[in-house]
């Protein structure tokens, strides 16, 4: 007999979508928003620290969201590549991560 915890994961996998990352459009929209206010900067020839702070925020707001979407993309379609025991997909998912966090493919 299936434990709760392992049909509610097979339910999961065979109805699996990929998260909905709508959620992150406003913090997208805050980003553009501060993207043209560097724009702006430079062509008003403002002082360099200050684009550098403006382009420092970017990048952190930027940071924020791909954390965000990775975090998404592990617990949902990594973990159902996981709960589907397909070795293909489960490997394929694993070269997804190697190439994003280190450049590369895993060499299995």
């Amino acid at each position: 007999m299936k434990s709760k915890k392992v049909s509610t994961i097979i339910k999961s996998v065979e109805s699996h979508n990929h998260p909905d990352h709508r959620i992150h459009l406003k913090q997208l929209a805050r980003v553009k928003g501060q993207v043209e206010g560097i724009e702006k900067m430079i062509l008003e020839s403002r002082y360099c620290i200050d684009i550098i702070n403006q382009l420092k925020a970017v990048s952190a707001g930027l940071k924020v969201i791909e954390s965000a979407i990775f975090e998404g993309h592990l617990k949902s379609c990594v973990a159902a590549a996981l709960a589907s025991n397909d070795n293909e997909d489960i490997q394929k998912k694993i070269n997804e991560i190697n190439k994003l966090v280190y450049g590369t493919k895993s060499k299995r």
